[in-house]
């Protein structure tokens, strides 16, 4: 039996407080669908399998002749009646990504479709996500359009956002100043502060699931994204989970923990949008090293990295990455702080030089085009994110669940394969991913 859910369409989006950057309420543009070749007339698939063609008009016979044809399951009648559904632009473990228009409107959207099969046993896990996608919508949020429940198969028509990511933005702006830092913790910030009013936790927040919505005006703002780990919170959590390099300690320590995690990784990204790498650093083989300077907390501002920043950003950054936990700031004091609502950013118009840092420290290859960061986000599901167990110190076994810890296998469909990155726009932002090399 078939179950739909609408969630709406696209809230328009939040001013910043900054000039030039604020975003008008403009939807996606139309974009014209790649066209499946072949006599099927069916889009592209998630698997090919060998079949014998038939006999072609104008072709003449042709026998016992294997050619490979996309095999794609057919869509539910309530998706094709209401969009355009074409070619396959990524798949991961548990889900295929495809492209998708809206009839009425021509606005483009990505359709994630959830092999259930795939999640038996599991099943919570997606549940949950999905739930929680139900509940958000807020214009720097990746949102959840509608979504169609089969048998087989979970259909959740996603919001497409084409704009790269985080680093994408900063590694390709031709200028960028403490200003244009501002106005991306502003864009995330506001996101924090509308999940935390619904007691929602992310839990993984970092560059590559912050994407670049990019307005009809030209201006640009944050959008975040995958919720693969995100609840709502019911009291302290203990689940260790997250990516290594934006991990709150309380999570570390088993302590439990709550909301302000997000705040934690928040300042973790803060800070490398200001100088190019993280605060706490270890080694790829060594993570222990990391996780015991998380725990200690001890930040360093070290020059000459850090001679052009102002002193305003430094002290909110110390808020934000304070391990006690009722000293950290809320989501709302950093929208309060000056170095936010831009009281502070007046005399600072220095050009900061962390493009190369951040090629340096993380995973910034080019992407193939304007899509993959997106694509990569949406075809992420709650059960990539399962990884191997982690031996902590005091001979306790943690289970980290984080998208770093397992093998990458989402292939984003373009003229090459898997973690490829679009030409970038002009403008800020930022990916994030494996652990970070130690020197600056």
């Amino acid at each position: 039996m078939l179950e739909v859910e609408v969630n709406g369409t696209p809230a328009s989006q939040l001013s910043t407080p900054h000039s030039g950057k604020s975003p008008s309420p403009s939807p996606p543009s139309p974009g014209s669908l790649n066209q499946r070749m072949g006599s099927q007339g069916s889009s592209s698939s998630l698997s090919s399998t060998k079949v014998s063609s038939s006999v072609e008009d104008g072709d003449g016979p042709v026998t016992d002749a294997e050619v490979l044809v996309d095999e794609v399951p057919a869509v539910p009648s309530y998706i094709s009646d209401r969009y355009k559904v074409g070619r396959t632009l990524g798949d991961g473990n548990f889900a295929v990504v495809r492209e998708c228009v809206e009839h009425t409107t021509g606005r483009e959207y990505a359709l994630k479709i959830i092999n259930k099969g795939k999640c038996r046993g599991k099943e919570h896990m997606i549940q949950n996500e999905v739930a929680i996608l139900r509940r958000v919508k807020h214009p720097n949020v990746v949102l959840l359009i509608e979504e169609v429940d089969t048998y087989s198969e979970l259909y959740l028509v996603m919001e497409l956002v084409k704009g790269g990511d985080l680093f994408d933005a900063i590694t390709s702006a031709n200028r960028y100043t403490e200003r244009d830092a501002s106005g991306m913790l502003y864009n995330l910030a506001n996101a924090i502060k509308y999940l935390h009013s619904l007691n929602i936790v992310h839990r993984d927040i970092k560059p590559e699931n912050l994407l670049v919505y990019e307005h009809g005006d030209g201006s640009k703002s944050l959008k975040l994204g995958d919720f693969g780990l995100a609840t709502v919170l019911d009291g302290p959590l203990y689940t260790v989970c997250g990516t290594p390099t934006y991990v709150a300690p309380e999570i570390i320590a088993e302590t439990g923990y709550g909301l302000k995690v997000d705040i934690w990784a928040a300042g973790v990204i803060t800070y490398i949008l200001l100088c190019g790498f993280p605060p706490f650093r270890g080694s790829s083989d060594d993570q222990e090293v990391l996780f015991d300077q998380i725990l200690m907390g001890q930040l360093e501002f070290p020059l000459p990295y850090w001679d052009n920043v102002s002193e305003t950003a430094m002290e909110l950054i110390r808020s934000m990455l304070e391990v006690e936990v009722d000293q950290r700031y809320t989501a709302l004091q950093v929208l309060e702080h000056p170095w936010v609502t831009d009281e502070g950013l007046c005399e600072n118009d220095h050009q900061l030089s962390v493009a190369g840092k951040i090629k340096k420290h993380f995973n910034t290859n080019p992407k193939s085009n304007d899509t993959t960061a997106g694509v990569s986000v949406i075809s992420a599901t709650p059960l990539d994110k399962e990884g191997p167990i982690l031996r902590r110190g005091r001979h306790q076994d943690v289970k980290l669940m984080s998208l770093q810890m397992i093998p990458t296998v989402t292939t984003v469909r373009t003229s090459t394969t898997k973690s490829l990155r679009a030409d970038p726009p002009s403008c800020l932002p930022w990916p994030a991913c494996g652990p970070p090399l130690s020197d600056p």
